[in-house]
């Protein structure tokens, strides 16, 4: 059997362990840990990573510095675009799909039918997997929340980074804003400093009060740190220093902020100007304002943007481009029923773009093509449906107009499905 079928098959056996997708809470993974070794705490200096938005830039920013300074870094993300194997970058290089399968079947067979989720599972894979070989940095993000994700049994991270903090999965941590935080928090801990983006107030205050009480050293981007561009520069400038950098590869005006905290977590772990200006310059994170063009000239972009803040900074992005290069505008768009669509939607109303509703691939809860195109109507947004975004592309958006921009967004599952179809 392969070792692609071997995955996929213990996914299938670790999804039967737990009746829920998602539930969140320590005490499983920490049992399974302790039967494994605890290999949590047998690890390089971990930068652990909490937030709604950015997560995963910040980190592939991270990751870029570490390998242009000559470091073997650990990088843990999640999800996966295409295959599980995204997830796990052993000492600077993506674990093939032989060690993982390996790695799978043997956390399995410690956890011995215990219930547990998928997520806990391939957690505790994560953690094993990082402990065996050496390693500089371990670069971790949290999955979901914070205070109770599988990721917060590390008790000693040598940096806590949280990005912007915004409304998402409304269904697991709530609509209160304190409440998110609080979540987005728990990762904080004794002593270990921590570096935080440009928050809402409700978030900042929740932070700097955890921070408080852990008597962890808090650095607050738009305080304490300041990036912004300058002649197609990053300048970057902190209580000790002012640096001249190259804008990251990355596109956005978030992109910017999230290098400012990238690069705040590089000068702490004491790496120098040339590996961080060689980290922006080369970092690579699919699936985020990801160009391609096809063989009718037409601009198509994939992006991960799925919640209302993530939308307004795509949003962003868009404005700009079309200043730059005037193009008809089209959004093809899948969502999950755990989104607040329609505030998803009302990011992209001054754009005044048609709307495509697809649904999205393989989601664990798709929201309806009803629902999706209703909510976009909702947005004040003329919406269409198809029965997939190839079709979407094919008879709607490339078929119609001149050298559109094709916008394909709403959940990391429809880009992902993009990306496996186009490369």
């Amino acid at each position: 059997m392969s070792a692609a079928r071997r995955i996929t098959q213990a996914l299938g056996r670790f999804t039967a362990l737990h009746p829920a997708d998602i539930d969140l809470g320590l005490d499983r993974i920490r049992a399974l840990l302790k039967r494994l070794g605890d290999p949590h705490l047998q690890l390089p200096p971990v930068v652990h990573v909490a937030g709604t938005n950015g997560k995963g830039s910040t980190i592939a920013m991270l990751g870029a510095m570490a390998k242009a300074a000559n470091l073997r870094a650990h990088i843990h993300t999640s999800p996966h675009l295409i295959a599980l194997n995204e997830r796990y970058v052993i000492a600077g290089a993506p674990i093939s799909d032989t060690a993982l399968a390996d790695l799978l079947e043997e956390v399995e067979a410690v956890n011995d039918a215990a219930p547990i989720t998928q997520f806990e599972m391939l957690s505790a894979a994560m953690f094993l997997a990082f402990a065996r070989t050496p390693a500089d940095i371990a670069l971790v993000e949290v999955g979901l929340g914070g205070e109770f994700d599988a990721s917060n049994v590390l008790e000693k991270p040598a940096l806590c980074l949280i990005t912007p903090i915004a409304h998402d999965h409304a269904d697991y941590l709530g609509d209160a804003m304190d409440g998110i935080a609080r979540a987005k928090a728990g990762i904080i801990k004794s002593g270990a400093p921590v570096y935080c983006a440009a928050q809402n107030d409700i978030a900042r205050d929740v932070i700097e009060r955890a921070s408080a009480r852990a008597r962890a050293p808090l650095h607050l981007m738009g305080e304490d740190i300041q990036v912004r561009t300058e002649d197609g520069r990053l300048i970057y400038e902190d209580g000790h220093q002012l640096l001249d950098l190259p804008l990251p590869r990355l596109l956005g005006d978030h992109q910017v902020q999230n290098a400012g905290l990238a690069i705040a977590a590089a000068l702490h772990l004491g790496w120098d100007h040339d590996a961080i200006a060689g980290g922006l310059e080369s970092v690579n994170w699919p699936g985020r304002l990801q160009i391609f063009y096809s063989d009718n000239g037409a601009q198509m972009i994939v992006d991960g943007a799925h919640n209302p803040h993530a939308a307004r900074a795509l949003a962003k992005t868009l404005g700009d481009m079309q200043c730059r290069d005037p193009r008809p505008l089209t959004l093809i768009i899948g969502l999950q029923s755990t989104k607040d669509a329609v505030r998803f939607f009302e990011a992209f109303k001054p754009l005044d773009p048609s709307v495509v509703c697809v649904p999205v691939p393989d989601a664990p809860h798709p929201m309806a093509l009803s629902d999706i195109q209703a909510a976009a109507k909702a947005a004040g947004l003329y919406a269409s449906t198809a029965p997939d975004f190839e079709t979407a592309l094919k008879k709607n958006a490339l078929c119609t107009q001149k050298e559109p921009r094709i916008v394909m967004s709403g959940s990391l599952y429809l880009a992902g499905a993009v990306l496996a179809l186009y490369g």
